[in-house]
């Protein structure tokens, strides 16, 4: 699909002069052997590669890279690579009320909303990264780690209150505010922006 609709470049190679990826690949692959004996160990491990890998590849790679290079063709700012972060952050975000077929609406807008938050700060590791690969471990180790502990739930009719939805709100704009903070800390920095400026 990306191939005859976006013609996205997916920017996979990391900085080899930078060991901070390195450590944070070493660390995510300790956790998952250490967790080899656990009860949904199994399940934990197709969960975080079935999620991560095409939801980043999608979301992070084709889609918001493609919008960051249409918003910063002329000019490379902040705002405009925090309006990429934040459309591709609500796509990812909405993509989970597929979740509606064996949750609550309620209970399935949380999700959305935590998801719109975690995308956000997802794309900005790819922004500061320069590859795909960091997010696609970050989005890895966060499903693995979150399924490890509870399992897979079958169905989820929680009811929501206002006071769930209003914490909700409160923990997006936290995710918010850290994604742009990533991006805006020595914004000269962000590889993936390098990489599109010499494409």
């Amino acid at each position: 699909m990306n191939h005859y609709l976006f013609s996205q470049k997916l920017y996979l190679k990391p900085n080899f002069s930078e060991f901070g990826w390195q450590i944070f690949i070493f660390i995510c692959l300790l956790i998952v052997v250490v967790s080899l004996k656990t009860k949904y160990f199994w399940t934990a491990l197709d969960v975080g590669i079935i999620a991560a890998l095409p939801e980043e590849i999608m979301f992070r790679g084709v889609i918001m890279g493609w919008i960051l290079e249409k918003i910063t063709r002329f000019k490379q700012t902040y705002v405009n690579v925090s309006i990429a972060l934040g459309i591709s952050g609500v796509v990812f975000g909405c993509f989970h009320y597929i979740n509606l077929l064996h949750q609550s609406f309620g209970f399935t807008t949380l999700q959305v909303m935590n998801a719109v938050g975690l995308g956000m700060i997802l794309g900005a590791i790819y922004v500061k990264s320069g590859s795909l690969l960091i997010p696609i471990a970050t989005h890895f180790i966060w499903d693995f780690v979150v399924t490890l502990k509870q399992g897979m739930p079958e169905t989820n009719y929680m009811a929501v209150n206002g006071q769930d939805i209003f914490m909700e709100f409160i923990i997006l704009a936290i995710q918010a505010s850290i994604a742009i903070w990533i991006v805006c800390f020595h914004f000269e920095n962000n590889l993936l922006l390098q990489k599109i400026e010499k494409k």
